[in-house]
């Protein structure tokens, strides 16, 4: 990314404390006199015409601090990964890159990607392939299987980083990593960012953006109703294109919650295949000046897309930066990279079972108390425990089960 603005440089340009004297409806007036400067002064800083005194910058920058009233709260996570491992040493793969013992992951034949035998332990797969495919091994996790391999990278003391670069001890090929941020304030406003885009009031180096509208059942008519809006940015066949959704109202329907009971508002999804993917987490890695995940998520977004103000110029390259884009770059500035574990339990199987498996059970049992017959049992004791099932009860059951190296 060529003149790549960071975090620090950025929150305090003369472009972000114009957005916020605009979107706290002041003129450039009345903040010369709070501040106590002439309001040429104050021009020439935001026009960005001459340098100021410092002890004049910490004034503007400290009245505005008191002023700020849009205060963010974001976070970033990797949400998917996948990683070709180009060697057929299985062991070697679960001793010394995932540290993960073999035992501890179900082996079954699904055939995926080309690949002819899968390891598991819920979301983290593990893909074998024929001793002439040079693809080797591959490791994909989902989401879910991200926050549950961060559960053992918890246990072993490392990081996404430290698991990398063992990654990459062994000609490791990341083919794939999406890196989301997780917005509980809806720092950025999805709908008026449709508007802009509907009325062509933003640039981008993308040659097609698009949106999609979700939908849930209204409760009290049962009938559909739109929910949940997804703006694409770039194609989904390139090598990096980005997501931006109301993550919300997807957790409300999976879930069976409210809207308004979801912390997490919006989410906004990097997602990176192929080359890119390889490159995005060698620069993360680089052993002489790796990138800060949340620099580089601030970088890619601010390099690829820009929402406008318009005014009475045609010409787009003089238009202004939209406030509101202003301040959500500015609250990216305010970025943390986290990670969020979720044990690996049964509790997915049983929120399945809970939404999906349990009215149609009800009404079984409900069959068997009136006529009273014994089918639910029957069912039960005739039913075949896999080696997964063993596996989740054991885990369950057991708390000192443990399946790290």
């Amino acid at each position: 990314m060529k003149n790549k603005v960071t975090r620090k440089n950025y929150e305090w340009s003369s472009e972000y404390v114009r957005s916020l004297r605009l979107h706290n409806g002041l003129t450039q007036q009345q903040v010369a006199n709070s501040i106590g400067i002439s309001k040429r002064t104050y021009i020439s800083f935001e026009l960005g015409t001459r340098p100021l005194k410092k002890e004049t910058e910490q004034k503007i920058k400290a009245y505005f601090q008191k002023k700020l009233s849009h205060e963010t709260k974001m976070e970033v996570i990797i949400d998917y990964l996948r990683v070709r491992i180009p060697i057929h040493n299985l062991d070697l793969v679960f001793n010394d890159i995932l540290k993960i013992i073999r035992k501890a992951f179900v082996n079954d034949d699904v055939k995926r990607y080309g690949y002819i035998s899968r390891y598991s332990i819920d979301l983290i797969q593990v893909y074998d392939s024929l001793p002439n495919d040079n693809r080797g091994i591959l490791i994909e996790m989902s989401g879910q299987g991200c926050r549950q391999f961060e559960v053992f990278l918890r246990q072993q003391k490392r990081s996404w980083l430290d698991f990398l670069k063992d990654c990459f001890a062994y000609q490791a090929n990341v083919t794939r990593i999406d890196i989301a941020v997780n917005d509980y304030k809806e720092a950025l406003p999805l709908k008026r960012m449709l508007h802009k885009m509907e009325r062509k009031e933003y640039k981008s180096k993308f040659k097609t953006c698009s949106y999609h509208w979700g939908t849930q059942k209204n409760e009290i008519t049962d009938k559909l109703q739109v929910a949940g809006l997804s703006i694409y940015f770039g194609s989904m066949q390139s090598e990096f294109y980005m997501c931006f959704y109301q993550k919300n109202y997807e957790i409300a329907k999976k879930k069976h919650l409210k809207v308004q009971d979801v912390p997490v508002k919006n989410r906004y999804e990097l997602r990176f295949s192929g080359n890119k993917a390889n490159q995005v987490t060698h620069q993360l890695t680089d052993p002489i000046k790796p990138i800060d995940i949340c620099d580089l998520v601030f970088g890619y977004i601010k390099e690829y897309v820009t929402f406008l103000l318009p005014s009475k110029t045609r010409y787009k390259r003089n238009w202004l930066i939209y406030p509101a884009w202003s301040l959500f770059l500015g609250g990216v500035s305010q970025l943390t990279f986290v990670t969020d574990p979720k044990e690996i339990t049964f509790e997915r199987t049983k929120m399945w079972l809970q939404n999906q498996v349990m009215p149609t059970l009800k009404a079984f049992k409900i069959i068997d108390d009136t006529l009273e017959t014994e089918e639910i049992e029957a069912m039960i004791a005739q039913a075949n425990l896999g080696e997964r099932h063993r596996k989740m009860i054991q885990s369950v059951i057991d708390p000192n089960y443990s399946i790290t190296e």
